[in-house]
């Protein structure tokens, strides 16, 4: 379900969530429910790994309609057409797509006999498991923690009978409902943290996936309260999801999910992206493109036409295909924000590669006819390979193009900026880095 349940209140869920998510618990001497001293070895984790350079970009939901759909999901920059049929897999190859694959039946268990329950992931993933088209199999979407030793089956089995291949699960954002909330705790949990770390130690994932629509909710985050719980579900999946030496996915809007929602803009689509991008995220999927009744704004309308959201969302996933495949040599080391930061509480400069920023807005204004301060988001990354660096600079402005410097340490400098459109590194140009609303921009560094 991606719509929250009746009759909770959003902002008591979203405050309940940016607390949680930094662990200022109402009750901090509540027992433990997970191991604090589990290890990605002590768990045994095993991560999924993709092929190199491969960045999974994908519309969130399931899709058979074969080329038609598949064909306008690849014009509009995807490289999976998320959740498919063994049936619709020619479909993914005539437009060298990779595919996760959904059952007509839930492929995962909640009980009843083991033997029988393996028998039938063997017979289900066998016509596919060696295919190297399909990467993973899809089994449940935002699971509460009483699922989570069903679950820990469900992966085990396809661990065993697909070897390399992914177990899908996609997790609740941390404003869901908690135990002692006024309402049907949807996590099953006290807090947000407790409901990931018992999620990696109990089930045993190769990565984390999760959903957060903040962004619109929060009215392109000018409410400070839902803003804050954008942030804090992306840093704390990201801090589990590092501790446990697994990848993690993130999943955002890319239509109107409420009726009082103001459509997608090409700044809010990028926002989305690039600030997931800048946090090391490892994949992106976007819901939803079209199927969706109830929605506004898609991608797809209910007639199947194209519409500017559509054309919007392929000018951000062109960026983000070239991006997120160059970063695939990266990995994160830190992610910090500018001073002041978009909300209390969210990390400042650590002091490890950027010395120093230069922030400034457009000078065709007069100085006092803009009263706001330059924001933005830094994400820092080191090559898997070589002793490059990486910086990305992401405009939190949804309004307004702003120009960044930033000076280095340890020796290193600045080689040029990423250009997404010409998939390289291009030199610093004469006028120095303008970065568009809600956009990143993405530096290498060499000593």
């Amino acid at each position: 379900m991606k719509r929250l349940m009746a009759g909770i209140s959003l902002t008591a869920l979203v405050l309940a969530a940016a607390l949680t998510a930094r662990g200022d618990t109402p009750d901090a001497e509540r027992a433990k429910t997970w191991d604090e001293n589990a290890t990605a070895e002590s768990l045994g984790l095993e991560p999924l790994k993709l092929q190199d350079g491969f960045f999974p970009l994908f519309p969130w939901g399931g899709f058979d309609d074969g080329d038609t759909i598949i064909g306008s999901m690849s014009e509009c920059g995807f490289n999976m057409p998320g959740f498919i049929s063994a049936g619709a897999l020619p479909s993914a190859r005539k437009y060298s797509m990779k595919a996760i694959i959904r059952f007509p039946a839930p492929l995962y268990t909640e009980g009843g006999d083991a033997e029988e329950y393996e028998k039938k992931v063997k017979e289900a993933v066998a016509p596919t498991k060696d295919d190297p088209d399909v990467i993973g199999y899809y089994l449940i979407d935002e699971p509460g923690a009483d699922k989570f030793p069903a679950l820990a089956v469900s992966v085990a089995a396809i661990k065993k009978h697909a070897p390399g291949k992914l177990a899908y699960i996609n997790l609740f954002p941390g404003y869901a409902s908690t135990l002692g909330a006024d309402a049907v705790s949807q996590l099953g949990t006290w807090t947000y943290t407790e409901y990931l770390e018992r999620y990696v130690q109990e089930v045993k994932p190769q990565f984390i996936s999760y959903d957060n629509y903040m962004v619109e909710y929060s009215d392109d985050m000018t409410s400070a309260e839902r803003a804050a719980s954008y942030w804090h579900d992306m840093l704390e999946v990201r801090r589990i999801a590092m501790k446990y030496k697994i990848p993690w996915w993130n999943t955002v809007s890319s239509l109107s999910l409420r009726p009082k929602s103001s459509p997608p803009t090409p700044a809010r689509l990028a926002f989305q992206a690039y600030t997931s991008l800048a946090a090391g995220c490892n994949a992106l999927s976007w819901y939803l493109y079209s199927l969706a009744a109830g929605y506004t704004y898609k991608p797809l309308n209910e007639a199947g036409d194209r519409t500017l959201t559509w054309l919007y969302l392929q000018a951000v996933n062109r960026q983000i295909q070239t991006v997120g495949s160059f970063l695939t040599q990266f990995e994160s080391t830190d992610v910090w924000f500018s001073d002041p930061a978009p909300v209390p509480g969210l990390p400042q400069n650590p002091g490890t590669l950027v010395a120093g920023l230069t922030l400034s807005w457009s000078k065709m204004s007069e100085p006092d006819e803009i009263t706001d301060t330059p924001q933005v988001m830094v994400g820092e990354f080191r090559s898997k390979e070589d002793s490059r660096r990486a910086v990305m600079i992401v405009n939190l402005n949804f309004r307004r193009s702003l120009k960044a410097d930033f000076q280095t340490q340890d020796g290193y400098h600045v080689t040029g900026a990423f250009n997404p459109v010409a998939n390289k590194i291009s030199d610093r140009p004469e006028t120095g880095w303008w970065i568009l609303p809600g956009h990143g921009t993405l530096f290498v560094l060499e000593k």
